[in-house]
């Protein structure tokens, strides 16, 4: 058994991307058939990783590459589809993660009127209940960009954009932007959580007047959500908190200075 127990990463990390997009395949029953993938899965599926393992020969990465060549004229549709089941903590889990915490922040505000007001209890749930929505509405936002622009892709007529699409399923792409939507909604929106979370909490228990300052409502409520959805937005909101800064401190506001005075020509002799 440890002849089948592999120290290589990256080996493993290949190998088990190939392993279930042939079992996507078979699933979908699209497998290529000139393609001369399942000798060489046969002979490699067993593998694992293992840090005491020992590292894959040339002939196994040869087999690997065989797999992979086999299977790089798949149609972008399948790919595609192959992406997105691999990624569904992106596209469901991690919405469903963010909705919970969202409810329990709202939930929290009405558990926090139990505690002594001026306690340390009363404001350690206070905080964590806003920390919590507002990291959970960055959240909610990211997540609502990565769907919208994923069904916006496909939708679209000009749909066959490989690098595009293949942009919006990469999982490096997708991590970096959660982290950073959060990032943005937390640091960004923590100014709003508190005001965004008592206005949602609010109109939660009480009717909803609609009124013309019911859209501030909405936007007192949605600060987190639309600093986590869009990055335009958030750079922005930067620059323009830059530039205020730039003024304030006098910084980058380069002094004029006269032209020089013209040489005299050289009189001819």
């Amino acid at each position: 058994m440890s002849a089948l127990k592999i120290s290589d990463r990256l080996f493993i990390r290949q190998l088990d991307h190939t392993r279930g997009l042939v079992a996507f395949l078979i699933e979908r029953q699209a497998l290529p058939r000139n393609a001369d993938v399942l000798p060489c899965l046969a002979a490699l599926g067993s593998m694992r990783y293992s840090h005491a393992g020992r590292a894959a020969s040339e002939e196994e990465w040869q087999k690997l590459c065989t797999m992979s060549q086999g299977l790089s004229e798949l149609p972008l549709e399948t790919t595609t589809a192959f992406n997105i089941s691999r990624l569904r903590t992106f596209f469901s889990l991690l919405p469903l993660i963010f909705l919970i915490m969202g409810i329990v922040a709202l939930e929290t505000t009405y558990l926090q009127g139990f505690a002594v007001e001026g306690s340390g209890w009363y404001y350690f749930i206070g905080l964590a209940a806003v920390l919590s929505w507002t990291c959970a509405l960055g959240g909610l936002g990211t997540s609502a960009f990565f769907g919208t622009s994923l069904l916006a892709q496909l939708a679209s007529t000009a749909g066959n954009d490989e690098a595009k699409i293949k942009e919006i399923t990469d999982h490096s792409y997708l991590q970096t932007r959660l982290m950073i939507g959060i990032l943005f909604a937390f640091v960004l929106g923590l100014p709003f959580g508190h005001l965004s979370l008592d206005t949602a909490s609010h109109v939660l228990y009480n009717d909803v007047i609609w009124d013309a300052g019911l859209a501030t409502t909405v936007m007192h409520i949605l600060a987190p959500f639309l600093l986590g959805f869009s990055t335009s937005l958030v750079l922005a909101i930067l620059e323009r908190l830059i530039e205020g800064f730039k003024t304030i401190l006098g910084v980058g506001q380069a002094m004029q200075q006269p032209p020089p005075a013209p040489r005299p020509l050289a009189r001819a002799h």
